[in-house]
């Protein structure tokens, strides 16, 4: 069985699930421009057209990743018991988190609908995913930057959950994420810097650092009803500094060869987008407002510089192909 989705009907066999990372990245895309239509006065029509886009690319990834479920269950075994694409597993429930925050403001009902699929396969998924951290005999140098996607799953729940569920919901995943953040976080920064490098279809990862923080800080607000405390001006300024930090390291990243990968830099520089819209919807200063146009600015540049090689990438059949 093929699909359409790859490029002269490749085989679903090899049909990634590190797919999901488009709707990720794209769902936080729409969001920030709802928060700008609210925040910033811009035009409804950018939030609409990119949650359209989104929601078409959605139906079609997630629809041609269950027939590989169906067709090739073996393969997708294979990515569930792999150290590395197993944590994008839960990219499919984070997907659906993040398109219920997308569609909170255009179709409400929608939404709580989406939550209340998401929310329970979020659980699951982490539980999966742990559960092959500590029964399988790993080596540091499986541990990379997307473990933490499972974990910021939990982090997004209360943004919808607050409105959708009694708060305790909302409390238990954002002190799950967050627990497991800073974990991780020891992991990842041990790894980094006492062991080998990353390998260079995974730097992309490193952005996912900011999302956490960043998720974190929206999460927050909404559970404390917008509150601005220690605890999250703690969360935006780490968020803001890695952002900073991965800037400041830019000759880190290659561009010459391109990974689906690559979309890791778009849903956390959306987070970070966000989380500066709301900074400027609290304190309405000229520089919260120059770094929410600016951070827009920036983010529109990499998404769009990105989707134009995923093009590139299926048109010349780099995607849906064996890594073997």
């Amino acid at each position: 069985m093929q699909t359409s989705v790859c490029v002269d009907a490749r085989s679903l066999e090899y049909f990634p699930v590190q797919l999901f990372a488009i709707i990720m990245g794209l769902s936080g895309f729409a969001i920030v421009f709802a928060k700008a239509y609210h925040i910033l006065d811009f035009s409804y029509w950018f939030y609409a057209f990119i949650l359209f886009i989104d929601t078409l690319l959605f139906l079609v990834i997630f629809t041609s990743y269950m027939l590989k479920i169906a067709s090739y269950p073996e393969a997708v075994k294979g990515e569930i018991n792999h150290p590395i694409k197993s944590s994008f597993m839960a990219s499919i429930s984070v997907s659906l988190l993040l398109l219920s925050i997308a569609y909170y403001d255009f179709a409400p009902t929608l939404s709580i609908v989406l939550w209340f699929i998401a929310t329970p396969l979020q659980l699951f998924f982490t539980l999966v995913v742990m559960k092959y951290w500590i029964h399988n005999d790993l080596e540091v140098v499986h541990s990379n930057p997307a473990w933490f996607i499972p974990i910021v799953g939990n982090v997004l729940v209360p943004v919808v959950g607050v409105d959708a569920a009694p708060i305790f919901v909302s409390l238990f995943f954002f002190s799950l994420g967050m627990f497991f953040w800073i974990v991780l976080f020891t992991i990842m920064i041990n790894r980094i810097i006492f062991h080998n490098p990353l390998a260079k279809k995974l730097i992309p990862t490193f952005f996912i650092f900011i999302a956490p923080p960043a998720v974190g800080f929206v999460s927050y607000l909404k559970i404390t009803n917008g509150s601005i405390d220690m605890f999250s001006i703690f969360l935006y300024s780490i968020a803001l500094f890695t952002l900073l930090l991965l800037l400041f390291m830019l000759r880190m990243y290659d561009v010459k060869m391109f990974f689906i990968s690559w979309w890791a830099y778009t849903f956390p520089l959306a987070a970070i987008t966000i989380a500066t819209l709301l900074m400027h919807n609290i304190y309405h200063s000229t520089f919260t407002y120059i770094a929410s146009l600016s951070l827009i600015a920036f983010l529109t540049l990499v998404v769009g510089y990105v989707a134009l090689k995923t093009i590139q990438a299926f048109k010349a059949q780099k995607i849906c192909i064996s890594e073997e």
